[in-house]
């Protein structure tokens, strides 16, 4: 069972290479998914940004992730 989710990604603010995740946003999304899978745990199988969106994939096997270190590893 898979659950997939996009964030997206605010402009960059000027001088920066690229827009930032915020912690709270990755909480949105971490709550949809926990939505979907109940009671069941999961976690992130697979993320990938482009235009200006980042598209996660959770599921079952996945590496589980709180808030903070979602945002940590879709900012770097």
């Amino acid at each position: 069972m898979t659950f997939e989710d996009s964030i997206k990604v605010p402009k960059p603010a000027k001088g920066a290479p690229r827009g930032i995740i915020s912690e709270k946003q990755a909480e949105e999304s971490l709550a949809l998914a926990a939505k979907a899978f109940g009671e069941s745990r999961f976690g992130l199988l697979r993320s990938e940004r482009r235009a200006g969106v980042v598209s996660l994939v959770y599921g079952l096997n996945g590496r589980a992730l709180d808030a903070k270190a979602l945002a940590y590893e879709l900012n770097n």
